[in-house]
């Protein structure tokens, strides 16, 4: 929902996506991909000035994949990075994880009642996930991992 604290003619998040952050002392939305930071209502922003702790990478998405490549040419472990892959990539896990689930749920089985009647359940529904990272697979409903790895045909394997 919109939030109540954003004026009637402020665009939330960058007029396509968006994302809300609700915390114990107020709201604050961004753009796609975290940009443009604003607290709510938008007239806050600038009277809170917060410090800057952490270095920004220059040029947004550009700098960061730049990082990369960079990062790529010199080698593991050379160069220093604003996400490195020790935390990039369990992050990206993660989230990879969260659509997992989401894909799950819709997973359905049939079955037919005695009158012929065709039933539909779907178990991913309403279920905890575990994730057993080190195999990579979900432990507790294997009809998800069909979404984790598939299965290449004859002479297109990796």
């Amino acid at each position: 929902m919109r939030p109540e604290e954003l004026g009637p003619n402020e665009t939330f998040g960058d007029g396509g996506n968006g994302v809300l952050f609700i915390g114990t002392k107020g709201k604050m939305m961004c753009g796609t991909y975290g940009e443009n930071p604003r607290l709510l209502p938008t007239s806050r922003t600038d009277e809170v000035i917060v410090p800057q702790t952490i270095e920004r990478v220059t040029d947004g998405a550009d700098g960061h994949y730049g990082q990369w490549v960079d990062a790529a040419i010199a080698g593991y472990g050379k160069k220093e990075l604003s996400s490195p892959f020790e935390i990039a990539g369990p992050l990206t896990e993660t989230l990879l994880i969260a659509n997992l689930s989401i894909r799950g749920q819709d997973i359905r089985k049939t079955s037919q009642n005695e009158k012929g009647q065709t039933n539909y359940e779907y178990p991913g529904r309403d279920l905890k996930m575990i994730w057993d990272s080190e195999n990579m697979k979900v432990t507790n409903f294997d009809e998800a991992n069909q979404f984790v790895k598939r299965e290449y045909r004859s002479g297109w394997t990796l």
